[in-house]
């Protein structure tokens, strides 16, 4: 027994130590990581990396320190070892992508950004520095980046009209039928056209031109098709810490075969990052609603929408973001009781790239809108609150080329009945980033 004691002593507890100081290496590494003191980290990483080839996080935050020390070689070679031990991360392909450039591999770079950009599960604000970088990667040949992404749907509509929860609402003067749920299919189409031409040098200006377009064709209930066109050119200064954009958009909607709604919109926006993770966005959106319709002209009106924003990046491959947004709405002209009213919603996005194939999101959002004038038919100041869920999973087939599935829930309770509704949409389709 004894033997077998100091045999322990001998063999097993050199290993076990050794053990610990890894652990405590580990430590001291992340703690410097997390405190940006990226020469430290740097330093314990490039030792700790030979013992833990095959450890993802260990040759990630070695290629993160790398990167910030300005050892993009090794910052690669990183990333690369993490690439063939996680194929399905996103943020390192995304660090890759940006080695890359700092290494003036510039098609390499240029096909990982892309890459990373065709994922729907990543953040918008995320998107549009990818766009800065590639707009810079076409820079060195003297030409702005363009990409294109559409979706092709099939959709299913329990609600199309928005009828009401009941079959009877009450008023006034008493009860009154309720308009009945109609429900429908629909094929849909989403294009989206940006380009960004880089007019800065590292940090700096860049011109932003993004085109949309949407289109919904109903089977049955023509009368709600739905055909929208908007243009929002946009000017971005971008610095290590922060992100400032302001944008102007112009877009246009028709319902059924005729021009329904002209908007003009001022949206400046501020996106600062409190550390590589934590990012806060600030917006404010200035915008003026024209109804084409002489019938709809009296809900003409200026929109006032200031939100906030709380994101955090969870992991490699995954992000919840928090919007709390408060709005105004203000009646342009005439005496229609049912457009003045105040709003407050918070919402909650989770995404995550599950694995190399399959990812998802989630959203759920909970909104209070309180009208400023009296109805007379109910005598009463109208009152609504709303849930909206969606759940949605994309699976890739190839590079730039995905199926999705979305469903939808939404519920509107109202103290004026007829205003109080719930449907629920199914969409199926495919992606395509160009």
């Amino acid at each position: 027994m004894k033997k077998l004691f100091l045999i322990f002593l001998v063999v097993l507890f050199p290993v076990y130590l050794f053990g610990v100081e890894l652990s405590v290496e580990y430590k001291d590494g992340f703690d410097a990581y997390k405190s940006k003191n990226f020469k430290k980290s740097y330093k314990i990483f490039s030792k700790l990396y030979l013992t833990k080839l095959s450890d993802a996080k260990v040759n990630f935050y070695l290629g993160r320190s790398a990167y910030e020390t300005g050892h993009y070689e090794v910052a690669l070679a990183a990333f690369e070892r993490v690439e063939m031990l996680e194929n399905g991360n996103l943020r390192n392909k995304l660090e890759m992508a940006r080695t890359y450039f700092m290494l003036k591999m510039y098609k390499d770079s240029q096909n990982a950004f892309e890459e990373v950009l065709a994922n729907p599960n990543i953040p918008q604000n995320v998107r549009t520095n990818i766009e800065i970088y590639l707009a810079k990667i076409k820079g060195v040949q003297k030409k702005s980046f363009t990409y294109a992404t559409f979706d092709v749907d099939w959709v299913y509509d329990s609600n199309v009209n928005y009828g009401s929860l009941d079959s009877n609402y009450n008023i006034n003067t008493g009860s009154v039928t309720a308009e009945k749920e109609h429900s429908d299919r629909a094929l849909q189409v989403y294009g989206d056209v940006v380009n960004i031409y880089d007019i800065g040098d590292k940090n700096g200006f860049a011109i932003k031109n993004r085109v949309k377009l949407f289109l919904k064709d109903y089977r049955k209930l023509n009368d709600y098709d739905v055909q929208f066109l908007a243009y929002d050119p946009s000017i971005l200064y971008k610095e290590m810490k922060y992100l400032a954009e302001f944008v102007v958009g112009l877009d246009v909607m028709t319902l059924g075969k005729e021009e329904y709604l002209r908007r003009v919109s001022f949206i400046p926006r501020f996106e600062y990052s409190h550390t590589t993770n934590l990012k806060s966005m600030l917006s404010f959106k200035y915008q003026t609603k024209y109804f084409t319709p002489k019938a709809q002209s009296d809900f003409d009106s200026h929109h006032y929408e200031l939100g906030y924003a709380l994101q955090d990046i969870m992991s490699a491959s995954s992000y919840s973001q928090v919007n709390l947004i408060g709005l105004r709405e203000k009646k342009d002209h005439g005496s229609n009781v049912q457009v003045d009213y105040d709003e407050y919603k918070l919402n909650l996005k989770y995404a995550n790239q599950f694995t190399y194939i399959y990812g998802g999101e989630i959203f759920g959002e909970y909104r209070i809108r309180n009208y400023d004038d009296y109805d007379p038919t109910y005598s009463s100041k109208r009152k609504d609150d709303a849930v909206f869920l969606a759940a949605s999973i994309n699976a890739r087939i190839l590079k730039t080329f995905r199926l999705h599935l979305k469903g939808t829930y939404n519920r509107v309770n109202s103290n004026q009945e007829k205003y109080a509704y719930e449907k629920y949409t199914v969409i199926a389709g495919v992606n395509k980033t160009f």
